[in-house]
């Protein structure tokens, strides 16, 4: 079965700045400050490779671990006339997402697969026309009706930190860069064999994990103004507007 191709553009967002940690490249560089194994290469151990490896790890540990506010990411994609199967950004986490079609300025309503299966058991056999709802189904995004032209939709989702650029790092605050750098110095001794500085690392890292947990839950509860809001709520909150 081959697999679907599409493109997403991910939109335009304002980085955090820049700070000591700019780049994959600064990040590596910090590694290679911390096990002074001089510049790292495709030929030296832990290669250079392989660092960067785990430094991309660790961005997407953390993307899974919390509920960050900045995980949350926004991509569009150009409609293909007829065309109902798109598959999702590679750094989709799963989860919920919103749909949006900002060619008409609208947003479009997204089932579980139960619901668009009962309704479209077959797409490819309706009349193509106006979106009406879509779902998310094997990791692909599913439209109904086909689409009859080239709308632009917009997606947002919770990003799971893999790579979708070269250098990928700024959507995260720097304390998060340097906690990807403890990471990646942590495996980095271990290839060594240095247990005692991999260990040292490895709860570094445990340890800033559970801090970060710790403070999100704050934000989130902080964000609530200390209150926990019901269903009820939540459901009069998101249907009262003017």
């Amino acid at each position: 079965m081959a697999y679907l191709e599409t493109t997403w553009t991910e939109q335009d967002i304002v980085a955090f700045t820049s700070g000591v940690l700019s780049s994959l490249a600064d990040c590596v560089a910090e590694v290679e400050s911390k096990i002074k194994r001089g510049t790292l290469t495709t030929a030296t151990t832990p290669t250079l490779t392989q660092v960067e490896g785990w430094l991309k790890r660790g961005k997407m540990e953390l993307a899974e671990t919390h509920g960050f506010s900045f995980d949350r990411k926004y991509a569009s994609v150009t409609l293909t006339a007829n065309t109902y199967r798109y598959a999702l950004p590679p750094d989709y986490a799963g989860g919920r997402v919103s749909l949006r079609d900002k060619t008409n300025d609208r947003d479009i309503t997204v089932w579980m697969n139960t619901w668009y299966d009962k309704k479209f058991p077959d797409p490819s056999a309706e009349t193509s026309g106006e979106v009406i709802v879509a779902c998310i189904k094997n990791m692909e995004l599913w439209l109904a009706p086909p689409p009859s032209g080239t709308d632009v939709f917009e997606l947002e989702y919770d990003r799971s930190g893999a790579e979708t650029t070269a250098d990928d790092f700024t959507w995260l605050p720097e304390i998060e860069r340097f906690r990807c750098c403890d990471f990646a110095t942590g495996e980095a001794f271990l290839s060594l064999h240095m247990w005692e500085q991999g260990n040292f690392y490895t709860k570094r890292w445990n340890a800033a994990l559970g801090k970060a947990i710790k403070a999100d839950s704050k934000k989130k509860w902080k964000g609530k103004q200390f209150q926990a809001i019901n269903v009820f709520q939540e459901f009069a909150a998101k249907n009262y507007q003017p």
